[in-house]
């Protein structure tokens, strides 16, 4: 086939084809010179050069604290070292395939299985009001002041400013119905049926306001209903909807003219002759009179021009018709962005079509049914098939038209159409058994397969063929491309053919894309409904398609995505066609190539045609007047400069380098060229230039990118001074943060301002040597005692001691307040709780007493504990006593303290050292006696009875617990029970004459355990132990036995008295008055690592109680939340980063580490556990007994201390909420005293809000749309504003120009809604779950605060319609999300249905028949606007309520706890962090040793593709980084995130995923794996990976 394809864009650089039989020509070779001025220009941007680069420290304000000794350089292995030098090349070698980025796995429904409304949200719920250019915003300012006509080309924003006009529209309507003004309504009007879905759902997702779709195949009422309108009019601001219907409703005079307040004309070019669009403005618009009663009227086209007519005759007609004028940019440049990004516009010919002719299957059927009006249409069609597509499509048609059960309907249409020509007809059984007989006759011929032969196809069909092969044999998977035809037969055909195995190009998948059809109709006029155009454009738009075919339905209205192919099949017959056809190829390098047919000189005139058309209408263009073009912010800036006078300069001290106006735009330009970007987008400053009183104020916008997002300028008589002063003002703001260096040139350092300095992280694995307080203060007050305070020592449970007992008296010198009661385990399933009750009063003591009471308490020690003390009453820090009361009795009603002693058994003891006894009492005194073992001070015996029928001399009998003493194990003969009795070593023996008549006594050998406090009893016979014993070398205590009894359990009792006195001090001296038990556990750390809650603990300290874990977690969370209201209040004039430092100064773990090392708390963390030589009392003399000196200091690394501060902070939060739940002055007490800056001085809760000065921007009168939003909220949400702006405030994003309504962007209350709904999820777990390990409760916490929920709240709170947002990514964002987030609660409802019958009804209260994790299958992060304004309306509801933290309750309560009633559903989401997972898998499965994760950031040329200038970035530019799990040195998988964090989470799922089928050997052979479980060498140098 002899075809050529010329090149008709002279200006761009010819495309080299593969091998095709076709060839690129010129259109200068075939238009005789005329020019069609389609190319583009390609203009390179100019790019200042860059200051060097440098590393400076920002020293202001910079707190300074006195820090431990800087780290020495860290000693690397060389494993290690060359594990990283190994990464690094693979990394290297690797670059292109990392730069594809992130791949993570999704929960995808498919397209086919979406409803309808999902589907329209998938494909049209996006947001329009994107980052207006500077030409848009001139229009949209233009439209509200007259009647205008936007000329611009397809794709250049057209919906956009449509979308502008509407909400300033309605939000003047608001205006003038708060004035009681009539009520009018806006009403966007389109020319198809399927525009009505597409533009109200665009609409609907960018305006906050009801906004309604109708179209005659919804709604019969339209049209004959009046209240129905009324009910319309007065509950939407806006209605969508076909022209034809708002005539009709005219017509009905249902609405009048004046009741409209804005009517928008999508696809303008259509007003003419007696289409809907002129109707309605001849018949109704100009008929009123009162042109201020007449709505606004805005147009929007690609080309005024829809005919072969004088492009200056149709604009005036349309200008006529319309009333409005037209406006196009001046200069087409300004579009280049936004609009066809064409590279090139081609033709190919093909040879020309032989004459019409039938097959031999069309002549036959005609021949059979050629008579049936049904088949009228069909033969019209396959009479020229052949020749215009081949014999095989012709054929092939009658097969597609016969296919299935059209039959049926076939003979059904058939009947008809005969009855409607005559009431009877006995001929309807032939004409149908001759429909039956086409149908067998189809069904039975026999097609042959496709080629590419000229007996089969067309030269037309063959060509494009050969394009397509062409087009598609790269490697480019993001190809797309559109064949536009003029039959839906053609384009079904086609598409057809490309499907079948003969003809199918690899990498295309073809899908047709066509309107109209009747639902009666057969396979070649089929009804085509909106939902399957959806469908098919969402295919595309994924990929799933990448080739359309398509009718005119693709070249206007339905939002096609861009294309890099377009291919006139079948050539265009207006301008607009051609035009709007043209703009579809929107991506970079797009081609678009005209089919023409050698000879036929109809095409060639068609192209010339278009050519001159667009010329003329290009001059048309430019011959419009100044005042009716767009120039944008293009201006003259030395004209208007010199016209202005008194402006501003600033002269930079250290170099003389001068700022002025105009310089302020070289050097913001600069600056933003800068920052990191890839190669193929060009940031540039974005200015919002508005009408303001006094002329024109300018706000100059920057990329997400930069640290400083937006300056305002001063107010100027001209929009190109106003620009230049917003431009200097963000460069004065540059200058202050030291992103201009002093040459006033960019500066690419890696800025940490005030953080660099101040090391904010500390280690967990950093220890050092500290102090330890063994003691409290309490003890250290001696001296003779007048009187004494007694604390009596009771148990809960006194049965599980196993014995009868009585309480304890300890008696101190000064009271002991409130020690919190702790169990004791005495024994399996033996344990009681202790409490330590105060006794009102105290006991006056003469010199008796006090001897008594001395003489009573240094027995106990010497007897039961084996401590022999010489020691006066001055010298005890403390005195014991027995009680005549029970452990039941209260001891807090005592009127006289004296009388619950029991002196008697004092002075009994005081005054007999031991009972003595003659071997002749009475067998009653061998009963409940205790006895103590001289020489042995392990061996204590409570005695039975008298054994009469036994003797010394008698072997002991079997089961005897053997003594432990040596002389049983060495120098006894006899292992008698004499023997057995003494202990004594052989010198002692010889002077011990033994009786050997004594009595033999039955005895309990008491268990020697100490540590009561332990629970872990473990497998320890722990109850008393018979045993026989002669008395006559042991000692009988003068002790009464229940008191015994008690006494054993003081050890462990003192211990945990000392520990919390211990505590309480602490507590005391910071000024808190915290509870007993939560001070304890605030200080106490029972391991090495007890902040790492996953890992195992080291040198764990068994029997100390609750640990400080679940009060840091709780105390973090309030301090971060304290901080945060108070860097709130008393720093309003800092953007969002620098809040965060400031905050992060304050709670850093170094700040709390400083703080608490300059007033000793290190001294007080009880990190040691019960011992049983420690909790004797010091400073007196041993005379006999063990002496051991005690350790006082301990080990603590450094995040420990911090972590005990915070800790404290919510030891001290639940001691005031115990009082009030609004109480939270206590903690933020705490807090002051932990962080100690000027920052957060408040020692009250009230001093927050008495500090908070309100902005002018809060108070300053509202306008009716913020007064219409504060009550629209409080009907949805429950809260009503008392000042709507902070409402509004919180729903700006900062995007969003200020100027608009004098508003700042929702940042600020962002990050104080973020801390106080963490406060509020924390207080739920907390509350909810008192068991849960920290762990369990940060895990789960993640859930709940995470941007994947808050972004399904959002969606659930309908947040997202509020947003004021003008960023397109993030538009586009938010519109996929909405639309996946509302189909996963559609899906969860379908499954709860499925399952119970039940998913209709909802509920707040945690049902509602369906799953509340629905959230959790949403594959899609949300973007982050929308986790965002929900915590900024939690911080305006907070502010606006004057800081009352029960208004955030409510709101968790009402919207967020509901979601989480059953936390069982999210321990999936946060049941192990995949790099724990890992780590587990790793360990105990495949017992691999030799394993890391590894983290490495990219470089920008890797990331990004970016070199030179763009691979410079700043601190908070975004970044790429590459985490990898290396098993033996070999990559096992990796991810490719924005933050490690993220990496290794990502890294870690896709090496479970591969890990997951894989069998140990096989894992073996793969990695070279060769270890075992337990091998240290595998995590010698350092740790495989952490989460954070």
């Amino acid at each position: 086939m002899d075809a050529e394809m010329k090149d008709i864009s002279p200006a761009s650089a010819p495309l080299q084809p593969a091998s095709v039989e076709y060839n690129l020509m010129d259109i200068d070779e075939v238009t005789a010179g005329d020019s069609l001025g389609i190319s583009a220009n390609a203009q390179d941007d100019d790019h200042l050069a860059n200051g060097a680069d440098t590393d400076k420290e920002d020293d202001d304000g910079t707190k300074k604290w006195v820090v431990n000794d800087p780290p020495k350089p860290r000693k690397i292995s060389e494993r290690k070292r060359a594990d990283n030098a190994a990464f690094d090349a693979w990394i290297e070698e690797n670059q292109q395939n990392l730069a594809k980025g992130l791949d993570l796995d999704k929960f995808i429904v498919d397209d086919d299985d979406k409803t309808f409304q999902s589907l329209i949200r998938d494909f049209e719920n996006k947001r329009i009001i994107t980052n207006p250019r500077d030409y848009q915003l001139e229009l949209f300012e233009r439209a509200k002041t007259q009647n205008t006509i936007a000329v611009l080309d397809t794709g250049s924003g057209k919906t956009l400013i449509a979308a502008l006009l509407l909400r300033w529209t309605i939000q003047n309507e608001l205006e003038d119905r708060s004035k009681r003004l009539p009520q009018r309504t806006a009403f966007f009007l389109v020319d198809k049926v399927a525009l009505v879905f597409q533009q109200h759902a665009v609409l609907a997702c960018n305006l906050d306001y009801p906004v309604e779709k109708l179209c005659g195949d919804m709604i019969e009422e339209v049209s004959t209903d009046k209240a129905f309108w009324e009910k319309m009019t007065s509950e939407n601001m806006a209605i969508v909807c076909t022209a034809a219907i708002l005539n009709q409703c005219l017509h009905h005079s249902f609405i009048r003219m004046d009741q409209i307040n804005l009517l928008v004309f999508d696809e303008a070019h259509h007003t003419k002759k007696n289409h809907p669009y002129a109707r309605i403005i001849k018949d109704f618009y100009v008929e009123v009179e009162d042109e201020e009663r007449r709505p606004r009227i805005l147009g929007m086209t690609a080309s005024p021009v829809d005919a072969q007519t004088d492009p200056k005759v149709a604009a005036a007609e349309l200008e006529a018709l319309l009333h409005s004028q037209i406006a196009t940019v001046a200069d087409p440049a300004a579009m280049q962005h936004s609009s066809a990004k064409l590279k090139r516009e081609v033709l190919v010919e093909y040879d020309r079509r032989g004459a019409d002719r039938e097959t031999e299957l069309n002549q036959a059927l005609r021949e059979l049914i050629g008579n049936n009006t049904v088949f009228r249409k069909p033969f019209t069609f396959t009479a020229t098939a052949a020749a215009e597509l081949g014999p095989w499509c012709a054929d092939r048609y009658w097969q597609l038209f016969f296919r299935g059960d059209e039959i049926v309907r076939l003979e059904a249409r058939t009947e008809r159409e005969l009855l409607r020509e005559s009431a009877y007809c006995p001929a309807i059984g032939e004409h149908t058994s001759k429909v039956q007989a086409a149908h067998r006759m189809v069904k039975g011929h026999r097609l042959p397969r496709p080629s590419l032969s000229p007996d089969l196809l067309s030269p037309k069909v063959m060509l494009l063929y050969n394009i397509l092969r062409d087009q598609f044999s790269g490697v480019d998977n993001n190809r797309r491309c559109i064949v536009f035809v003029r039959q839906r037969n053609v384009a079904s055909l086609l598409v057809d053919l490309l499907q079948q195995p003969e003809m199918k190009i690899p990498g295309l998948e073809p899908g047709v894309l066509v309107g109209g059809g009747r639902p009666e109709a057969g396979w070649d006029n089929t009804k085509v409904t909106y939902r399957e155009q959806v469908l098919t454009i969402i295919k595309f738009k994924k990929g799933d398609l990448n080739c359309v075919f398509a009718t005119s339905v693709a070249e206007e209205g339905l939002d096609i995505p861009d294309c890099n192919v377009i291919i006139r099949y079948d050539l265009n017959n207006t301008l607009i066609q051609y035009i709007q056809s043209r703009g579809r190829a929107r991506q970079e390098g797009s081609i678009y190539i005209h089919m023409v047919e050698k000879g036929n000189a109809a095409h060639f005139e068609k192209l010339r045609q278009n050519q001159r058309n667009e010329d003329a209408l290009r001059k048309f263009c430019e011959a419009m007047p100044d005042d009716r073009k767009l120039t944008g912010n293009n201006f003259n800036m030395d004209y208007f400069l010199r016209k202005e006078k008194n402006q501003r300069q600033y002269t930079v001290p250290e170099t003389g380098a001068k700022l002025n106006y105009k310089q302020s735009l070289l050097c913001v330009a600069a600056f933003v060229a800068s920052l990191p970007h890839p190669p193929e987008v060009n940031l540039t400053p974005n200015y919002i230039i508005c009408h303001v009183p006094g002329g024109f104020q300018c706000e100059v916008m920057l990329p997400d990118s930069s640290p400083i997002k937006s300056a305002i300028g001063q107010v100027h008589a001209s929009k190109a001074v106003a620009k230049c002063s917003a431009a200097f003002e963000m460069s004065l703001k540059l200058i202050k943060g030291k992103y201009l260096d002093q040459h006033l040139r960019p500066v690419f350092t890696k800025q940490l301002p005030a953080m660099r300095n101040a090391r904010l992280a500390i280690s967990s694995k950093k220890r050092a040597h500290y102090d330890m307080r063994i003691k409290p203060e309490i003890w250290s007050a001696l001296g003779e005692p007048t009187e004494l305070y007694i604390m009596a020592l009771t148990l809960a449970n006194p049965a599980a001691l196993g014995r009868p007992s009585t309480p304890l008296l300890l008696m101190t010198r000064q009271p002991i307040g409130q020690v919190a009661s702790f169990p004791l385990y005495l024994g399996p399933e033996r344990s009681s709780a202790v409490s330590c009750v105060p006794v009102p009063g105290c006991v006056k003591l003469d010199e008796t007493r006090i001897r008594d009471l001395t003489a009573f308490t240094l027995t106990v020690f010497k007897d039961i504990f084996s401590k022999e003390y010489e020691a006066t009453a001055a010298q005890l820090p403390y005195f014991l006593a027995p009680t005549r009361m029970e452990h039941a009795s209260d001891f807090t009603s005592v009127s006289d303290p004296a009388q619950i002693i029991n002196w008697p058994a004092v002075m009994f003891v005081q005054q007999n050292e031991r009972i003595t006894y003659t071997f002749n009492e009475p067998d009653n005194f061998f009963r409940d006696k205790y006895v103590a073992d001289p020489y042995d001070g392990s061996r204590k015996f409570f005695l039975r009875r008298r054994r009469r029928d036994m003797k010394p001399t008698d072997r002991v009998p079997e089961g005897i617990v053997a003594p432990g003493h040596r002389a049983w194990r060495i120098n006894v003969q006899n292992h008698d029970i004499l023997n057995y009795s003494l202990s004594a070593w052989s010198k002692s023996r010889a002077f011990l004459i033994p009786q050997a008549d004594q009595p033999v006594v039955e005895a309990e050998l008491l268990p020697i355990r100490r540590n009561l406090l332990d629970d872990n009893i473990g497998d320890d016979d722990l109850e008393p132990k018979q045993c026989f014993l002669v008395l006559q070398p042991l000692r009988i205590s003068p002790l009464p036995v229940d008191v015994v009894a008690m006494a054993y359990t003081f050890p462990a009792i003192m211990h945990r008295i000392d520990s919390n006195l211990v505590a309480l001090d602490a507590c005391r001296m910071l000024g808190l008055n915290i509870r007993p038990d939560l001070a304890l556990e605030a200080f106490t750390k029972d391991s090495d690592n007890t902040e790492e809650h996953d890992a195992e603990q080291v040198n764990f300290q068994s029997g100390m109680g609750n640990n400080y874990e679940r009060l840091e977690f709780l105390g973090d969370c309030f301090l971060k939340m304290a901080t945060t209201i108070s860097i709130f209040t008393l720093i309003p004039d800092k953007a969002e980063f620098e809040y965060h430092v400031e905050r992060m100064l304050l709670i850093c773990n170094r700040n709390l580490f400083n703080n608490a090392l300059e007033v000793k708390l290190e001294e007080y963390v009880r990190s040691m556990a019960f011992d049983r030589r420690s909790w004797y009392p010091e400073g007196l003399t041993l005379k006999k007994g063990k002496r051991k000196d005690l350790r006082r200091e301990h080990v603590l690394a450094d995040k420990t201390i911090a972590d005990v501060c915070e800790a404290l902070i919510g030891a001290a939060y639940l001691t005031a909420q115990e009082r009030d739940a609004g109480d939270f002055d206590l903690a933020v007490r705490a807090v002051s005293t932990m962080v100690r800056d000027k920052n957060h001085a408040a020692t009250r809760y009230g001093d927050y809000y008495a500090a908070y000065a309100k902005p002018d921007w809060q108070t300053a009168p509202c306008n009716s749309v913020q007064l219409d939003m504060a009550a629209r909220f409080a009907e949805r949400m429950g809260y009503a504003f008392g000042h709507p702006r902070l409402l509004r405030s919180a729903f700006q994003h900062p995007t969003y120009p200020s100027v608009y309504e004098r508003l700042p962007s929702y940042q600020r209350l962002e990050f104080l809604g973020d801390a106080l709904l963490d406060m509020a999820c924390v207080e739920f777990l907390f509350r909810k779950f008192p068991g849960a390990d920290p762990q369990w409760l940060t895990e789960h916490k993640m859930a709940m605060v995470s941007n994947q929920f808050l972004g399904c709240l959002a969606v659930r709170l309908g947040f997202h319609r509020a947003i004021a947002l003008c960023s397109p990514a993030v538009h586009r964002e938010v519109a996929e999300y909405v639309a996946e987030m509302e189909d996963a609660l559609e899906r969860a409802r379908r499954e709860a249905a499925a399952e119970d019958g039940e998913g209709e009804g909802e509920g707040e209260g945690g049902g509602g028949g369906f799953r509340r994790d629905y959230w959790v299958r949403c594959g899609h992060r949300p973007p982050k606007c929308l986790p965002d304004v929900v915590e900024a309306y939690v911080g305006a509801v907070f502010v606006d309520s004057e800081y009352d933290f029960g208004q955030v309750r409510a709101f968790f309560a009402q919207h967020v706890r509901p979601f989480f009633e059953d936390m069982r559903l999210y321990d999936a989401f946060a049941n192990k962090h995949p790099v724990t997972e890992l780590g587990s898998v790793m360990q105990s499965r495949f017992r691999c040793g030799e394993w890391r994760l590894l983290v490495k950031e990219l470089p920008l040329t890797a990331a990004e593709g970016a070199t030179g200038d763009a691979a410079r970035m700043l601190v908070n530019a975004p970044t790429q980084v590459v985490c990898a799990v290396r098993v033996h040195a070999l990559t096992l998988a990796h991810a490719v995130a924005a933050s490690s964090r993220y990496g290794k989470t990502a890294a870690a799922k896709k090496a479970l995923k591969v890990l997951e089928g894989m069998e140990v050997d096989e894992f073996r052979r793969a990695y070279g794996c060769a270890c075992m479980l337990g091998e240290e060498e595998g995590t010698a140098d350092g740790e495989h990976g952490s989460a954070i």
